[in-house]
């Protein structure tokens, strides 16, 4: 069936804006994306309109492929259409409804929801494979690249849908398995940043596979180095510092491995000064992405909680990162990063001055300090209904309270179980 839209009484397409205002009342409605037929025009979506890969926002839709496309990308839309004849043709369509349009909080919830199932999947699989990744580096023996490869591809899809999907995923931590998450973490944190820096799908793969690989080196070092509770003497840091060597070895003895993979294993710890180790490289001859990965893998080891230190906020770790640009690392990625991970990053933790738990779910460009926030857990602790804000808007909460932000959390800071939220996408 083929949606038409109600001409005008005379039989002429065209008209006057007012004599249409007098003719027509238009009204939105909620249709499920299997009822969608050509012919709608198509007014809002069940997420933001740069989630999916369509020219226009707003628009009638009248091109299979833009209709093949919404049916992939979302679960329903909201066309509109001139009230009088969809009262006349409404019994087609028995799923629909009138509906309030989405705020921008709940379109962003909402895609991050949409994503978050998939995204948990593709972390989860991941996470598994980089623990026999670490597992073959340790016994000297070969590891798949081939999964390897696949689902790096994979996040880099998520990513490209939802990055606040993986954001997410990765603030969930075990001090156990440090090594293997915080190789995970990397890899989804410098596609993301790839993808600010408008690498291309072949160079956000490539990226993404030297984030996950890029500390195997450590699998190399003894455990007692890697996980001792105290400062390490002199000896010990340099047995430490061996591991980008080892890592690059291991890498290289193995084959099949890009160049640039390699090198990232091996360059990480490099400094923009010339003080890094284990070359001493100076600025010039860091490659691009030995750079962004020692920006992405210096911020999650600022923010993780290990054996002998807890783990920083989001924005004291940035402060960090942006006193040593120049030093340590290069200024002009450091303060790119800065830009694309903001203030409050989504996915962390935000304490609210009404006493209640929020993760973030997007920054608002213009207003970096009043972020969009879901509301998970009450001023106990416990897991209530969550509820999405968007600070830019005065929002209240059940006492009447303004929401606003007391403070950013570490990522440790609550016990958040991830199921509870995939659970609730329904």
């Amino acid at each position: 069936m083929v949606f038409k839209r109600k001409l005008p009484k005379n039989g002429s397409k065209k008209s006057s804006r007012e004599d249409e205002n007098k003719r027509s009342h238009l009204i939105k409605v909620k249709i499920p994306i299997e009822e969608i037929t050509l012919g709608m025009q198509i007014a809002e979506l069940d997420r933001p309109w740069t989630d999916v890969p369509v020219l226009f926002q707003g628009f009638p839709l009248q091109d299979p492929e833009d209709l093949e496309t919404l049916s992939v990308y979302c679960n329903h839309i909201y066309i509109e259409v001139d009230e009088a004849y969809w009262e006349s043709i409404k019994h087609n369509y028995p799923k629909s409804e009138l509906a309030k349009p989405k705020t921008a909080a709940e379109l962003e919830s909402e895609s991050l929801h949409n994503e978050l199932p998939r995204a948990k999947k593709i972390y989860e699989a991941s996470h598994q494979h980089l623990t026999r990744v670490m597992d073959a580096v340790k016994n000297d023996t070969a590891i798949d690249l081939e999964e390897s490869r696949a689902l790096v591809s994979q996040c880099v899809t998520s990513i490209l849908a939802n990055p606040n999907a993986m954001f997410w995923l990765s603030r969930i931590k075990s001090q156990d398995e440090y090594t293997a998450e915080h190789c995970l973490r990397v890899s989804i944190m410098a596609i993301a940043f790839g993808k600010v820096l408008n690498f291309t799908q072949a160079e956000l793969e490539l990226i993404g596979l030297a984030g996950m690989l890029h500390d195997v080196g450590k699998m190399k070092v003894p455990n007692s180095i890697l996980n001792k509770p105290d400062r390490l003497t002199p000896d010990e840091f340099k047995l430490m510092q061996e591991h980008s060597v080892l890592g690059y070895i291991f890498l290289k003895q193995h084959g099949g491995i890009e160049d640039a993979v390699c090198d990232v294993a091996h360059s990480h710890h490099e400094r923009i000064d010339g003080k890094g180790y284990p070359r001493q490289l100076n600025a010039s001859a860091i490659t691009l992405f030995s750079k962004v990965i020692a920006i992405v893998d210096a911020y999650d080891a600022i923010t993780s909680d290990r054996v002998y230190k807890k783990g920083l906020t989001p924005l004291e770790a940035l402060g960090i990162l942006f006193k040593e640009r120049d030093s340590h690392f290069d200024r002009e990625l450091v303060e790119k990063f800065i830009q694309m991970v903001g203030i409050y990053p989504p996915g962390s933790l935000v304490e609210m001055t009404n006493g209640e738990t929020g993760i973030i779910l997007a920054a608002n460009t213009d207003q970096k300090l009043k972020p969009k926030i879901e509301i998970i857990l009450d001023a106990e602790g416990n897991f209530r209904r969550p509820i999405v804000i968007d600070l830019t808007k005065e929002q209240y909460d059940s006492d009447n309270n303004l929401y606003a932000i007391k403070k950013p959390l570490r990522d440790s800071a609550k016990d958040i179980d991830l199921n509870y939220f995939v659970k609730t996408l329904d």
